[in-house]
């Protein structure tokens, strides 16, 4: 599967795309904050606009699919920018 470039994608973009997976909820503080339900893990992404792609990818490699167990088709299909 292609991936995006991730060159220019906002936190809202990322929030939307977890409220397409389900099961996450997100909290506001310095960072946003995501809690997968489930399982309790957390993570956070900066609200800094457009996201840095390293950190990006790191978010998702890290978090959603070795920690989570998502895969990449179920992720990008909701995730392009």
């Amino acid at each position: 599967m292609d991936r995006p470039k991730l060159t220019n994608c906002s936190p809202e973009d990322i929030i939307k795309t977890l409220k397409k997976l389900g099961g996450f909820s997100v909290g506001e503080s310095k960072h946003y904050i995501i809690k997968h339900n489930a399982t309790g893990k957390k993570s956070t992404i900066p609200r800094k606009k457009p996201i840095n792609r390293n950190l990006l990818k790191d978010f998702i490699d890290d978090y959603l699919i070795k920690e989570l167990g998502y895969s990449e088709k179920d992720i990008f299909k909701h995730l392009w920018c």
